[in-house]
């Protein structure tokens, strides 16, 4: 359907991308005020330097950022190139899971995933903290996915929901078990636990082949933001000491976690081909 013709393709291309805009929009707004202890249920959207209610002008996705040349239309100081970037990610992340997916039920449930994703990653920058209610909202949505395709579809998912569940708790005690013992052999903190339950609900998702994929390239990723941090002088992460992350690694897995909503398939059934 998607490819039934230009005006549909290109129809359906330019939705997904406004949605994704709109969308990045929000969570970046949702996951300033969880970082920052404001109500996301309460109160209109205002400037963060000085409390200014924003209206509809100062709403539009990156339109509006660009418009007021990255200020505060109210009192000139600066809006941080954080929110259209978050846009444009969101955007992208929604497009090109499209692309792969095409229009499915597969795309929708990787699209709120994707925005599970995009939420955390926010909020553990800001303050090294994945929100449990992010990991229940990943939860959530593969859980309804799975009910839909079972109930609705007729698919039987019972088989697919054992191997997920298997998968998730195999990786998630495992990775728990090197963190604890990296912790004693340290000294300190090694990994923080919202990663950890994150990866497992990754294996959740994607099986525990695609998992070591993504942790593969989640260490790959880490290791060039850390990088890149020192070369510019980031301050450390939670631990300030010689061996602390430059930026928590919840962005790294969330990022690969696209990687293999994109590429795992492929690049697994190449890799088990060679064999």
């Amino acid at each position: 359907m998607l490819y039934s013709s230009p005006a549909i393709t290109a129809y359906v291309f330019f939705v997904v991308t406004l949605v994704g805009l709109c969308m990045g929009s929000f969570l970046n707004c949702l996951a300033w005020r969880s970082a920052h202890g404001e109500s996301v249920l309460k109160g209109r959207s205002h400037c963060d330097s000085c409390g200014h209610e924003l209206g509809f002008r100062d709403l539009i996705p990156v339109v509006s950022w660009l418009s007021t040349r990255g200020r505060c239309r109210y009192c000139g100081e600066r809006v941080s190139v954080r929110n259209p970037v978050t846009e444009l990610v969101c955007a992208a992340a929604f497009v090109s899971i499209l692309l792969v997916w095409n229009i499915s039920y597969e795309a929708i449930e990787l699209m709120a995933f994707a925005c599970v994703l995009l939420v955390l990653s926010l909020t553990d920058i800001d303050s090294y903290v994945i929100p449990n209610g992010c990991i229940v909202a990943a939860v959530a949505v593969r859980l309804l996915y799975l009910a839909w395709v079972h109930f609705f579809v007729g698919f039987d998912v019972s088989g697919l929901l054992v191997q997920c569940l298997i998968s998730a708790a195999g990786v998630g005690g495992a990775i728990l078990l090197v963190v604890l013992l990296m912790d004693k052999a340290l000294g300190r903190e090694s990994m923080g636990f919202g990663d950890v339950k994150l990866l497992a609900v990754a294996a959740f998702y994607f099986g525990w082949r695609e998992c070591l994929l993504l942790i593969i390239v989640a260490c790959l990723i880490g290791l060039v933001v850390a990088a890149v941090g020192q070369r510019h002088g980031e301050p450390a992460g939670s631990v300030a000491d010689a061996g602390a992350r430059v930026i928590p690694w919840g962005p790294s897995i969330a990022a690969a976690c696209w990687f293999v909503m994109l590429f795992g398939t492929p690049i697994m059934l190449w890799y088990i081909g060679i064999f």
